[in-house]
């Protein structure tokens, strides 16, 4: 026999005196007791060998979130939205709009000259506004917050425009009104301070006249005088008919006609409030008041 065959039946041998030897202990209760310890021990160790490797594995995932800075999670993306029309109103046609009601403005605009809206009342004793005998600066500041801005200024110290004056004159109009200043004596003031003395409507611009012209052939004639001019309390003024003069003042009313070249002149006594006079376009109803003065005329 070879030498391998001889070492394979002394371990045969070996193995079965073993085996007679620890079958009778197979079914004792110590046995049993070894076997139960011996399983728990292997749960155990599986059980610990499975958290281990649970612990591990998180503690890896962790630290591989920490060095890249990722999230466990991936981004939430937006939920998707149906797009929603525009709500814009639909356009108001003119007929379905609300009416709008103008606002009248605060402020009334400025005005200058005849165009002022509110024309003082021509008086005998002076213009509503301001009587004859008031100061200059009174009189005018008077009449520039009731008129506006002046059309013409002019001041003469000898002869003038207007004829004979009791002293130098500074005359100021406003469209076809002009009114005078004198620092000389009249009935409404004597100690010689400029005031209000008298008021003219024209029909020209009497200050585009020389009143120094002595030229060989008479001046030309002055120009018109346009625009609106104030009126006396019955309505009568610039361009009212000697009809309506008549009806206005009744018997109060005389008309005359004078020289040079049979001017026909009125004039309307009002008692002790004074009198109005003027001149006509002629002697019939319908011939029109081509001028009206009140005050200290020049001349008297």
């Amino acid at each position: 026999m070879r030498s391998d065959d001889l070492r394979g039946d002394a371990l045969r041998q070996r193995f079965e005196a073993l085996e007679t030897e620890v079958l009778p202990l197979a079914d004792s209760p110590a046995t049993e007791a070894i076997r139960r310890r011996g399983r728990r021990r292997r749960r155990t160790l599986r059980v610990a060998v499975l958290m281990s490797a649970v612990l591990l594995g998180a503690a890896v995932t962790r630290g591989v979130e920490l060095w890249t800075g990722q999230p466990t999670q991936g981004p939430v993306s937006p939920a998707p939205t149906t797009p929603v029309a525009p709500t814009t109103a639909p356009p108001v046609t003119p007929s379905a709009a609300a009416p709008t009601r103008e606002r009248t403005p605060t402020t009334a605009p400025p005005t200058t000259g005849a165009s002022a809206s509110r024309t003082p009342v021509l008086r005998p004793d002076g213009l509503a506004v301001t009587a004859f005998g008031a100061a200059e600066r009174d009189a005018l500041a008077a009449l520039v917050r009731r008129l506006g801005t002046p059309d013409e200024r002019g001041s003469w110290t000898g002869a003038n425009p207007f004829g004979t004056c009791p002293g130098p004159v500074r005359a100021v109009r406003w469209g076809r009104l002009y009114v005078l200043f004198t620092s000389g004596p009249t009935r409404y003031e004597v100690r010689g301070r400029w005031h209000l003395f008298a008021y003219q409507v024209d029909a020209i611009r009497r200050t585009a006249v020389d009143p120094n012209y002595s030229g060989p052939t008479p001046p030309p004639d002055p120009p018109p005088l346009r625009g609106s001019s104030p009126k006396t309390a019955a309505g009568i003024g610039f361009g009212s008919t000697r009809a309506q003069l008549r009806a206005a003042y009744g018997d109060r009313v005389t008309v005359s006609s004078g020289t040079p070249g049979n001017v026909h002149r009125f004039r309307v006594r009002l008692g002790a409030g004074g009198e109005l006079y003027g001149s006509l376009s002629g002697s019939g109803p319908a011939a029109t008041v081509t001028g009206i003065s009140a005050g200290a005329g020049c001349g008297e």
